[in-house]
């Protein structure tokens, strides 16, 4: 027999409810007076479902674009699906790809925010005011020297103090931020005429300085992706205790690691720190907002579930 035009195949994902599915594909919500006859022929569609409560991550789940409109006719089920994947007629192929990919993300923004967040606050704190400012010290160790408040010695001896510690703190990252010649090549007094003498020190160090900032706003980012993340997961579910978890879980786990990046960050303005502290700090935050938010959900399961903190600040028509 023929296959069905629209049709494709979209496998469970963990979380995963009938009701969710057909809201988020088929824009068809529990209220909706076809709901029911959609979800029987849905069922119809899938006679391994036994029970529509009870659908298990992994399993394959049989969908065609003409649902709905079958649904209202009040037409049977095709007796039979043939197991191709998604047909360009109907329901277009971006549209599953997207909505397979928005609900992977929601299911799994663990496995790529977290460790996301770390690189990208690891650079942040590696590029800290803290770090920036010895490259500072080089430019102010040298206008002394041409001052007359210190000899070459005192100042050769300076500049390679700072200069040392500058680059055992970057550790690894000395050649991606400065190239093969390295911070040894690079932080150097100009030589060439008309060119103050601190111009590739001032230069590098606002280019660092730049690449700190962008590296923060970095974490900010992937905090935002996290809570587009949570919407969607508040979204696809219809338990209303589950919304709150995931709510609390989310603003928790934010406000934490936003908090202490905020904290960590004013630490580092004048403690500069080496690579590996720097990824250590990042961790911790990252870990520190991770645990506060599962702590939250916890909490709020054991002793505050009597309070309905998602209708009553409107989330749910915010991620609808």
């Amino acid at each position: 027999m023929a296959a069905v035009p629209g049709h494709f195949e979209y496998p469970i994902k963990d979380r995963d409810i009938l009701s969710s599915i057909l809201q988020t594909i088929y824009g068809v919500s529990q209220s909706d007076p076809q709901y029911s006859r959609c979800l029987q022929y849905l069922l119809a569609l899938n006679p391994h479902i036994k029970n529509p409560d009870r659908i298990r991550a992994g399993d394959v789940l049989r969908l065609n674009e003409p649902l709905v409109e079958e649904a209202h006719k009040g037409n049977d089920p095709p007796p039979h699906i043939v197991n191709t994947p998604l047909i360009s007629e109907g329901v277009k192929s971006a549209d599953a790809a997207g909505f397979q990919a928005v609900t992977w993300m929601a299911d799994n923004s663990n496995s790529f925010l977290i460790p996301g967040s770390v690189i990208a606050s690891g650079g942040a704190n590696l590029l800290s005011g803290g770090n920036v400012s010895l490259i500072h010290q080089m430019s102010d160790h040298y206008a002394s020297y041409k001052s007359g408040n210190l000899t070459k010695g005192q100042y050769d001896y300076r500049r390679a103090l700072a200069l040392r510690r500058f680059q055992t703190n970057i550790g690894p990252m000395d050649r991606l931020l400065f190239g093969n010649g390295g911070s040894q090549q690079s932080l150097r007094i100009a030589r060439a005429g008309g060119v103050p003498a601190n111009a590739n020190l001032a230069r590098h160090a606002s280019r660092l300085q730049r690449l700190g900032q962008v590296a923060n706003k970095g974490g900010v980012v992937l905090t935002g992706v996290g809570l587009a993340a949570s919407c969607i997961q508040i979204a696809n579910t219809t338990s209303q205790n589950e919304k709150n978890q995931i709510f609390v879980e989310s603003v928790a786990g934010s406000v934490t690691g936003l908090v202490g990046g905020a904290a960590v960050g004013l630490f580092l303005v004048s403690n500069p720190v080496g690579w590996g502290t720097a990824l250590l700090l990042a961790a911790g935050t990252a870990a520190w907002g991770y645990n506060a938010g599962k702590a939250s959900r916890w909490a709020y399961d054991r002793w505050g579930n009597s309070a309905d903190l998602v209708s009553a600040t409107h989330i749910s028509q915010v991620c609808h």
